[in-house]
This record gives structure tokens, sequence and C-alpha cells, in this order.
């Protein structure tokens, strides 16, 4: 009895271990992971702290610390004296306040900033995703071709012993065979590349466990209206609203500016006890004379800044429409480039390459008939795979314009 509670442990225990030999993950795991794991959605989260840090002090009355000053003097038969002062300046007229509207301003500013690397994250892990997928797709291909080309080999070695074939069909099947092989290891180089993008965007750092990907990417579905898309872009297009934020705290900083070029107020007080006078206190206001305004500069370069700004936002709003417009319309091309492609071109490719390889083996086609048949079904698989990735890549660049889909994917 005891041996057996040993052995249903140790089965239990061996259990996660096994679990963990495949990792599975779906396309919306990835993007999700990604916001929380990818090095640029990381660092923006400290961006947006390294902004709030600017609110410190940043409400403070007074430009400069407190000056005291204090002297002692000596009349001679006269006796001691001294004197002493306190000197307090103030930076009146809203400069502390326009310093609180920029520093609320600037952590605005860093938090659309990191809104948009969040984006960013999820489309690299979505690229990521789909190009190992795509990848895996090719390696699939290629062993079906590989099995393919076998077997012309074995049978082109059959009719050769026989006497039906010659030795140019068996080198012509054997090249054929080598360039599908050489094909599977290139598809292994691809996708081994791009899983490593993909675990290091989702935070899977350890190379241990088998990468499952659970998501079907074949059949993307149509894009959003242009109209659709252009009103959610309005609203939430990544590159809009950081510039617009960029542009609310270039104007914080000019209004702060011209704040603190105002005169600073002050006060002082002190004593002073001359030798043979009496002791008397003295209390006075001061006022800054700004004869040499030392922020002109700065001035000179926000305005030159909210200028560039402002052009930036302008050819964001110009060239939005076209490019949802036409980036919509090559999505959906390659829609229809793909159905054609799976529903009848491979088919009728795959069907013409079994009548030739029986032709061929009853005698009526040669070898190369059939490689030519062969060539022209992979042709149209990799066709198949460019029209996927070319979809996917003007998915991304949509997504990228709109700030995420309308459906919330």
């Amino acid at each position: 009895m005891n041996r057996l509670s040993l052995l249903i442990t140790l089965c239990s225990a061996a259990l996660p271990a096994a679990a963990q030999d495949t990792i599975a993950l779906t396309l919306g795991d990835a993007r999700e992971k990604a916001t929380a794991h990818a090095i640029e959605a990381r660092l923006a989260k400290t961006r947006i702290g390294e902004a709030e840090a600017t609110r410190v002090g940043a409400g403070v009355w007074l430009p400069v610390n407190p000056m005291v000053n204090f002297d002692a003097r000596h009349g001679g038969s006269f006796g001691p004296g001294y004197g002493g002062a306190v000197n307090v300046m103030f930076d009146g007229f809203g400069a502390p306040q326009a310093r609180v509207r920029e520093a609320d301003l600037r952590v605005d500013t860093a938090e659309a900033e990191a809104d948009k690397s969040k984006l960013e994250s999820r489309l690299a892990a979505t690229s990521s995703y789909v190009a190992t997928a795509l990848a895996r797709l090719e390696m699939e291909h290629a062993r079906e071709s590989i099995a393919l080309a076998e077997r012309l080999v074995r049978a082109a070695r059959e009719r050769q012993t026989a006497g039906a074939g010659s030795a140019v069909d068996v080198t012509s099947a054997e090249a054929e065979l080598a360039e599908r092989k050489a094909q599977l290891h290139a598809a292994i180089a691809t996708e081994t590349l791009e899983q490593m993008g993909l675990r290091a965007n989702v935070g899977l750092y350890s190379i241990s466990g088998t990468l499952a990907l659970t998501s079907a990417i074949e059949l993307p579905a149509s894009a959003p209206e242009v109209a659709t898309m252009l009103a959610t872009a309005r609203e939430k297009m990544p590159d809009l609203k950081v510039s617009q934020a960029r542009l609310a705290l270039l104007d914080a900083a000019d209004e702060r500016l011209s704040r603190e070029a105002l005169p600073k107020l002050g006060a002082y007080a002190g004593v002073d006890s001359a030798p043979a006078s009496p002791i008397f206190g003295i209390l006075g206001v001061q006022l800054e004379l700004p004869i040499a305004q030392r922020n002109q500069g700065r001035r000179a370069v926000n305005a030159a800044e909210q200028r560039t700004e402002r052009e930036r936002l302008e050819y964001i709003n110009q060239l939005l429409e076209l490019q949802l417009s036409h980036r919509r319309e090559a999505h959906e091309a390659a829609r229809s480039e793909l159905e054609v492609i799976v529903g009848s071109g491979i088919p009728n490719a795959a069907e013409r390459l079994r009548l030739v390889e029986e032709g061929w083996r009853a005698g009526r086609f040669d070898v190369f008939k059939v490689t030519t048949a062969a060539n022209d079904l992979v042709r149209l698989k990799t066709t198949r795979i460019d029209a996927l990735r070319r979809i996917w890549g003007e998915r991304l660049a949509l997504e990228r314009l709109i700030g995420g889909w309308v459906d919330g994917q």
C-alpha cells in the first residue's frame, strides 16, 4: 500500500513537468502579455514615473532660498554695533500655478506616449505570432513536398530498374528532392528567429517548452469600412493623441516661461544697532528689475517647436483618410487573392499533379512534366503564404492608424 501511494505521488509530481512541455498561446494572449512584458511597454511606464516626478516642487513660491546676512561693526570709543537682515523673493504673477499645469500636462504626454508604446507592443507581438505561424505553414508545405519528391525518386528508380526510365529521370527527381529539403531548412531557420521575437515580446524568456500557437491566422476577417475606421482613428489614433498632448505641453511651457519672465517680488526684515545709536528694525519690499530676460532663447525654441508640432498634426490629419482608404483596399484585394488561390488554384494544381504523376507512371509523360506540375503546386502554396503575409501586414498598418480594431480585438 505504501508503494502504491509513493507511485501515485511520483506520478502526480511528474504531471506539471509534462504539462510544461507544451506552452499553448493564443493570439489574444500574446497581445495581452506584450503590453506587460515587451520592453517598450515596460519603459513607457517608467517614463510616466519620470514625468510625475516633475510635479515635486513645481508649485513652490520661492524661486531662491531666503538670504540671511549679518554684520558686526566697531565704532571706536562708541563701542561695538551689529546689523542683520532676512531677504525673501517670491515668484508671483501665476508662475507656480503655470509650473504645476506644465507638470500635469507632461504626465498626460507621457501617458499618451505609453498608450502608443503599448499598441506598438501589441502589434509587434501580433506580427511575430503571425510570422511564426506562417513559417510553420511553410515547414508543413515543405514536408509535404519532400514526401512527394521522395515518392517520385522511388518511382524513378523502379522505372529505371524495369528499363522504362533513365538516369535522367532519377537525377531530376533527386534534384527536386534536394531543393525541397533545402526549403524545409530555410523555413526552420525563419521559424526559429520569428519564435525568438515572439517569446521576447510576450515574456517567455526560457528556451524550454514547445510553443503551440492555437489561434488560426489563415482566414483574416474583412476590415471595417473606411468611415468607421476614420471615426475611430479621430478618437484613438496614438500619433494624433501624442501630437495633441505635446502641443498642449508646449503651450503650457510657453505660459510658464512668460510668467517667469515677469518681475519677482520680495520682502526683507532686519535689525540695526549702530554704535552710539539706538536699536531699530527694518521692514521693506523689493522688486526685481528684469533687465536681462534669460528665458528669451527658450521661448524662441518653444515657439519653433510649436510650429513643428502643428505641422505634424496637420500632416497626420491630412493623410489619415488617404491611408485608411488605400490600405483597406489593399487588404481586401489580398483577401480576394487568397480566396482564389485557396478555392481554385491549389485544388486544381493538386489534381493536375495527381493526373500527371499517374500519366508518368503509365509512360505517357516524362519526369519533367511531373516536376513542373509539382513546382506549380509549390508556387501556389507559396503565393498563398505571401498573400496571408500581405493581408496581415495591411491589417497591422490599419490597426496602427486607428489605435485598435473597432471590435476591440
